[in-house]
């Protein structure tokens, strides 16, 4: 007989391969600098200068390369008079890469990340610069603009949407030539594009839906109620709201592309400096002392139908369940559509299928293809081929469960001698959402159901 022992033996689990790729991660923010003619030219901006300057694309793999390699500082306390000397902008962009960082799952480590400051009153062309410099290889990208959200239209009527359908349709022809990406729109909500008391002045009941079948956009407004935000909100002359673009963009970037940056367990943006809220617009007037604001609208003080409403029409912004303490959570994951593409991760989803079947296929444009010597269509080992070509990368995002299914489509009737061109369709089944859960309870003589 043989001694005693433990005997192990390797026993293959299954575990769907992971399809993920670094490039699904890949981010970036662009800060819209027009209503900051001096940012560059005077003060911290202008010492910076060989390290940053207006239009530079800046790859910044780490909070502490953003510091060290591009001098885009954290806050400091400051008076008036050394405002400017010694803050950039605040600390407006510090807190955004930060918090991008610290939502990406890796707030001391390494990241994908690219940066520009950049004139975008005239045009959204940076867009496009910074996609090419990244190689098309970005994936979404935040803007924080200090334009109007929206424009007031009459005393009596509903605000008109601003910059949401022109920057969708910038980033459809990035999708045309093969870079399609995500955008998410933190603009200024706090005025009607007049810098008067009443332009300052916000009518929650007049605000506009921002649903205007731009599916590759998604507009966002809110931010923590705390004392470092109030104090770069107070200090910027315009009193932009500083937002939560950062967290949002770190949370897309963590997620998988199936998955809703909503998800509860998954994306929580509770930190130190965000445990309250406040949607950061409201009456941005300062009170007599000039010290305050009159109203950023704490959350606590909007009505769940003001908030439900807000969600209707389409926007995203931080938001709290009842019963779950230490939570500061994203509200929806949803694009300016109603239709197939109304989510962000329907979006990254189709988007990740596109950017890996053009990459397998690439290798084929002006290959040879065999037809079929008795009708001249297509031959059928080639259907296969590239049947199984595609079927590949899709399987295993189905494997990964960034799908639920799909299925490639060859005509065999295609006549490729005449015209020289191979037609390929596919379609994906997409991963379901639980955006509500509902719930029966009661009470019973016996716990049998009928």
């Amino acid at each position: 007989m043989a001694l005693g022992n433990v005997f192990i033996k390797d026993v293959d689990g299954n575990i769907p391969y992971d399809t993920g790729s670094s490039g699904e991660k890949v981010t970036g923010l662009l800060f819209d600098v027009s209503l900051q003619p001096t940012l560059f030219t005077e003060g911290y901006g202008k010492t910076n200068e060989t390290r940053l300057k207006p239009g530079d694309v800046c790859y910044i793999t780490s909070f502490k390369s953003a510091v060290n390699d591009f001098g885009i500082i954290e806050r400091v306390e400051a008076t008036d008079e050394e405002e400017m000397n010694v803050n950039f902008l605040h600390g407006i962009p510090a807190y955004h890469i930060r918090e991008f960082f610290r939502m990406s799952g890796n707030p001391g480590g390494s990241g994908k990340l690219y940066v520009m400051f950049a004139d975008c009153s005239a045009n959204w062309d940076a867009l496009e610069i910074m996609q090419r410099a990244a190689g098309g290889m970005i994936n979404q990208i935040g803007i924080w603009t200090e334009q109007p959200l929206w424009k007031a239209n009459g005393a009596s009527e509903q605000y008109n949407l601003n910059l949401v359908k022109g920057l969708n349709d910038v980033a459809v022809g990035l999708a045309e030539q093969n870079q399609p990406l995500s955008l998410i729109l933190s603009a200024n909500p706090s005025n009607t594009g007049a810098d008067t008391t009443e332009g300052r002045q916000i009518d929650l009941n007049k605000i506009p839906s921002c649903i205007c079948e731009s599916s590759r956009i998604s507009c966002i407004f809110g931010q923590a109620h705390h004392e470092k935000i109030s104090t770069m909100q107070m200090c910027n002359r315009n009193h932009t709201p500083v937002g939560f673009l950062g967290a949002v963009m770190g949370a897309i970037a963590k997620a998988n592309v199936h998955e809703s940056i909503a998800w509860v367990k998954q994306f929580n943006l509770f930190a130190d400096d965000f445990q309250e809220i406040e949607l950061g617009f409201g009456d941005i007037n300062l009170d007599e002392a000039e010290e305050n604001f009159l109203s950023l609208n704490r959350y606590e003080s909007l009505s769940p139908s003001l908030l439900d409403e807000l969600d209707d029409k389409g926007y995203i912004f931080p938001i709290k369940y009842a019963g779950r303490e230490n939570g500061i959570y994203i509200s929806k994951d949803q694009t300016c559509s109603h239709g197939d593409f109304r989510t962000i991760a329907r979006n990254r989803t189709i988007n990740k299928s596109r950017r890996a079947v053009r990459a397998a296929l690439l290798p084929y444009v002006n290959s040879p293809l065999m037809v079929n010597p008795s009708t001249g269509f297509l031959a059928p080992s080639k259907i296969t081929a590239f049947k199984t070509l595609i079927g590949d990368i899709l399987a295993k995002m189905q494997a990964a469960q960034e799908i639920s299914g799909y299925a490639v489509t060859i005509d065999p009737n295609q006549n490729v001698l005449v015209d020289d061109t191979l037609r390929i369709s596919y379609v994906l089944v997409p991963v379901g959402v639980a955006v509500k859960i509902y719930v029966e309870e009661g009470l019973s003589l016996t716990a049998n159901k009928t």
